[in-house]
């Protein structure tokens, strides 16, 4: 049942092209040096929860190949739209429901994920996953609001949200716990860094 809401919700929010896109303009403009340093021209990348495909197609310009996947059929629809709008053909996107989905026969130099961590509940999981897809040497570049330490207004709202059932499930860790579960995968941390006073933290890690 809560899954089945967790769909419903981002296909309904899938139509907010305005508010996502500003959302992630902030993002991109943050991490965008990043992509530069990180991402090389014969790179394959798959960008985890990729939602209407801006980041995804923001990174299409720096690698070879990246698949985009997402559990929402609108979030996906609308990721084709700006595919093809941006006349780009080195991205893909694809629909999965479980982590058993995810390409058993193929890996990647690049694993990505923006700012989706927070509704998923097993990451330890997800992580493995992440390390198994992964290359050797390969390189996982996460963002994520690490809501475990603080109570600012944000979190008051999305608590409110939550209860009301407007948002999905969210989940509340600290920095250390999420770093924590990262290397327990297998992972090594090779930056850290706050993007914003959510606290938003990126983290780059590596396959050891």
């Amino acid at each position: 049942m809560e899954k089945n809401r967790s769909y419903k919700f981002w296909d309904r929010v899938s139509g907010w092209s305005k508010a996502e896109s500003a959302a992630n303009s902030v993002l991109v403009k943050c991490i965008s040096s990043k992509f530069g340093i990180l991402i090389k021209p014969d790179d394959t990348v798959l960008d985890f929860g990729c939602g209407t495909g801006t980041i995804t197609l923001r990174i299409a310009r720096n690698a070879n190949k990246v698949c985009g996947v997402d559990i929402s059929g609108g979030m996906l629809r609308r990721a084709q739209l700006n595919l093809k709008n941006q006349n780009i053909d080195n991205a893909s996107f694809i629909k999965i429901t479980t982590l058993d989905d995810m390409f058993h026969n193929d890996s990647f130099q690049i694993v990505t994920t923006f700012n989706v961590l927070q509704y998923i509940e097993n990451r330890k999981a997800l992580f493995q996953r992440f390390y198994k897809l992964l290359e050797p040497k390969g390189t996982l570049i996460v963002t994520v609001p690490c809501f475990g330490n603080t109570n600012s207004f944000s979190i008051l709202l999305v608590k409110l949200l939550r209860f009301v059932r407007i948002m999905p499930e969210t989940y509340y860790f600290s920095i250390d716990e999420i770093e924590k579960e990262i290397t327990g995968a297998g992972l090594s941390i090779v930056e850290s860094i706050n993007l914003s006073d959510l606290p938003e933290r990126l983290i780059v890690a590596r396959k050891v």
